[in-house]
């Protein structure tokens, strides 16, 4: 029973994983290229999220917390677009290494940003910061098993959002573009798609999604950090390596396997071995199926 509750849990918990992970996907498969900023996105929105909440009452209120969240969902979208405009966009036909390399650098300016805000202004804390919510102390019980209402509403906030985006992606023009795109963009190019519209979509959405992501997660810790974001991008990392990098439908599920085998593994061996645990679990995978689990056939890129 005990192995089912931590299960669930971390089913539940996994969908932010699975949220982080599509964002990086999404901005992989247009570029080709990792946004190693896209960890700080998250953090930031997740510090816009948590500015409402704290302003405004966010522990007392639903209203303030949806405020919160769509809020950090603007933000993240903003600081997407900011980071491609700076660490990306200036690059185009360079080397492979120099968007990992200024996107890194990107990364560390807005974790040491918020370090500096967090020791000045008076509603952060130096350490972490909290996130107040009304689902903090919100329970459930199915039969004997107990459930976080905070785990319960992240999860179906991020299959709102999944789905909207599955649909989005497969049924809509814009949608269509980024899968041509994503599959050659030589090809796209001919048939007149913009690249640089096409770039400025998917960094706004899958940004977006960060900031969604990060809000939930931060609403689930109870608390966000300047580091937020650093420590889930190892995560989504090696969820997209799982999935098979390019693979959406694949950082879907293997978010929520994540979550699972995370959980599971902190609540019965301890929380210091869940990440030997999930390496070791990827390195399986990869000696088995080196392209990643979902992973389909595409022609290799330049």
């Amino acid at each position: 029973m005990l192995v089912l509750e931590y299960a669930i849990s971390g089913l539940l918990f996994g969908a932010t994983y699975s949220l982080v992970a599509i964002g990086f996907t999404l901005i992989f498969g247009v570029l080709n290229r990792f946004n190693i900023a896209h960890g700080a996105t998250l953090m930031v929105a997740a510090f816009g999220g948590a500015t409402i909440s704290i302003l405004f009452g966010g522990k007392d209120s639903y209203i303030i917390l949806i405020a919160a969240f769509f809020s950090a969902t603007l933000i993240g979208a903003i600081v997407g677009l900011i980071v491609r405009q700076i660490a990306f966009a200036p690059l185009k036909g360079g080397s492979e290494l120099s968007p990992f390399v200024t996107s890194a650098a990107m990364a560390l300016i807005l974790e040491e940003l918020f370090v500096n805000l967090t020791q000045s202004v008076s509603i952060y804390s130096m350490e972490v910061t909290e996130f107040p919510s009304p689902l903090e102390n919100l329970v459930f019980f199915l039969g004997e098993i107990y459930i976080r209402g905070a785990y319960l509403v992240i999860f179906l906030m991020a299959l709102i959002i999944m789905g909207i985006l599955h649909w989005w992606l497969h049924h809509t023009k814009s949608g269509l573009a980024i899968r041509c795109v994503e599959e050659n963009p030589t090809a796209a190019w001919l048939m007149g798609i913009n690249g640089n519209r096409v770039e400025i979509i998917v960094f706004a959405v899958a940004s977006a999604i960060a900031g969604a992501a990060g809000c939930l997660i931060s609403v689930a810790y109870g608390t966000v950090t300047p580091f937020l974001g650093s420590n889930l991008l190892l995560v989504s990392f090696v969820v997209l390596v799982l999935a098979g990098i390019g693979s959406v439908r694949g950082a879907m599920i293997c978010g929520l396997l994540v979550g699972i085998i995370e959980t599971v593994t902190a609540g019965l061996i301890s929380a210091q071995t869940k990440e030997a645990v999930l390496f070791i679990i990827l390195f399986t995978v990869l000696l088995v199926k080196p392209q990643g689990i979902f992973a389909t056939s595409a022609t290799e890129r330049d």
